[in-house]
């Protein structure tokens, strides 16, 4: 708002008014400073944070910034994972049924002329 020499009666007036808007000023100057002082403390935690990601997270295509590089571990893992439950599947098959397949073909050639 416009200051004008109406708004002052006397210069006592005029010297209150300087005066509380010194006090304004420097209220605002030092939540400044405070703001300041905080934001240079985020900006030290947040290099911190970053740091300590840099070296502790893991070094793995999943966290790649591209999509298929992501995609493309993640159908490694996929496929890797199938395999080895499929081998020990297979295993486990073999292991009960063979009994029963070695059974099944004696009967077979037993009753074959």
């Amino acid at each position: 708002m416009p200051i004008s020499a109406e708004q002052f009666k006397n210069i006592h007036d005029l010297v209150r008014y300087l005066n509380d808007l010194e006090s304004k000023v420097n209220l605002l100057e030092e939540q400044n400073t405070a703001l300041r002082t905080s934001l240079e403390e985020m900006n030290t935690r947040n290099a911190d944070l970053v740091a300590f990601l840099k070296e502790n997270w893991p070094k793995t295509s999943l966290f790649h910034r591209s999509f298929w590089v992501r995609a493309l571990t993640i159908f490694g893992h996929n496929l890797v994972i199938q395999l080895i439950l499929g081998a020990f599947l297979m295993i486990l098959y073999f292991a009960i049924l063979a009994p029963v397949l070695v059974q099944l073909f004696r009967q077979m050639s037993g009753s074959l002329p």
